[in-house]
């Protein structure tokens, strides 16, 4: 029977700063994913970042689809089987708290990003909002009029025990707690973790032919839906909740996880 893998993007199939200045799909990386195809496997992206932000180099390398914007959108193929974005009402009581408390936000959309700064400034986070400007995306800095989002990022100082903002947005989302000054909002019920249960679904295969990889907090969901997690040598913070610990991301290891699960 096929099975179906899951892959992160950042710091599992593309470095990211830790790993040295600029970032890169290993070669390793990008030969094991065509093997694993070839052999008859799926493969999946499964991230965070918007659809709009998964960039041609990414998918260059050769998928079944990708779940993005932390399993608020599906894609099979070049078909967006799946979608859901949050009521433009509570989008609005999203920017309302993050004006009231200061803090810096990025509402992001299948198709358009709201980078709102709110007296917080991130200055890695005005370079991705130009880089992603730079590839054809649509942000605006400021809001005009009604508007909505699938997911969204907050940062402030403090903001992972800024109580009630968070008591204003668990309603509605569940929280990842990224750092001290980062949180990761998703809407209540989404996840990476429930979009593997969903395509397993659409593809009829048991959870059992599933397996996710990935390096950081928000990829526990993924490791809690499927026996078959595996994390980055890089990715300390989740070692101890995985069920198979890699090799590092310039190390090889995706390939070593793949041949070490035998899907190639």
């Amino acid at each position: 029977m096929r099975k179906i893998v899951f892959f992160d993007v950042d710091g599992t199939i593309v470095t990211d700063a830790s790993q040295g200045e600029g970032k890169y799909i290993p070669e390793s990386c990008k030969r094991a994913i065509r093997k694993a195809r070839e052999k008859g496997n799926l493969c999946f992206v499964n991230s965070g970042r918007p659809y709009m932000n998964v960039e041609k180099y990414i998918m260059d390398i050769g998928f079944d689809g990708v779940v993005s914007g932390c399993g608020t959108n599906i894609h099979v193929g070049d078909e967006d089987i799946f979608h859901v974005s949050v009521e433009a009402s509570v989008a609005q009581k999203c920017y309302d708290a993050c004006k009231k408390h200061g803090i810096t936000a990025f509402f992001e959309g299948r198709d358009r990003t709201y980078y709102i700064e709110n007296g917080y400034h991130v200055p890695w986070l005005e370079e991705f909002a130009l880089q992603i400007e730079a590839q054809g995306s649509d942000v605006r800095r400021e809001i005009d009029g009604e508007f909505t989002f699938d997911k969204f990022c907050a940062f402030g100082e403090g903001i992972a025990s800024a109580a009630e903002f968070r008591e204003a947005m668990e309603e509605h989302f569940s929280i990842i707690v990224r750092d001290d000054t980062f949180l990761e909002l998703v809407p209540k019920g989404y996840s990476k973790g429930e979009a593997i249960k969903r395509l397993c679904r659409y593809y009829n295969l048991p959870i059992e032919q599933s397996y996710a990889i990935g390096d950081s907090l928000n990829d526990l969901d993924m490791f809690y839906a499927t026996p078959n997690s595996i994390a980055m040598g890089n990715g300390k913070a989740i070692h101890e909740y995985a069920s198979f610990v890699t090799r590092d991301i310039t190390d090889d290891g995706i390939e070593f996880a793949l041949k070490h699960f035998n899907i190639i």
